[in-house]
């Protein structure tokens, strides 16, 4: 697993951790969602500007953006093989 993708599954485990902690203490009304969706009624552009980030985040991205060069070496080879 590489660095980046240990730092992410951490962030998630300590959200989840978190909210199912507070959720035990002092109820749903203090968890996270809670705090999302009160925000999202009172802050609406935060919502558009969180949806923009998500949108930036997970948009088609190109191969050559996100594989390494033998990724894109072994797919060339593949499709100049099989012409």
């Amino acid at each position: 697993m590489t660095t980046t993708a240990i730092f992410i599954v951490s962030i998630v485990l300590a959200v989840v951790l978190f909210d199912v902690a507070i959720i035990a203490k002092k109820g749903k009304e203090e968890s996270i969602s809670a705090y999302v969706l009160r925000g999202s009624r009172n802050y609406p552009l935060m919502t558009l500007l969180t949806g923009v980030l998500l949108g930036h985040l997970f948009w088609s991205m190109s191969d050559f953006d996100w594989q390494s060069k033998e990724k894109i070496v072994e797919k060339c080879k593949k499709y100049l093989e099989a012409k």
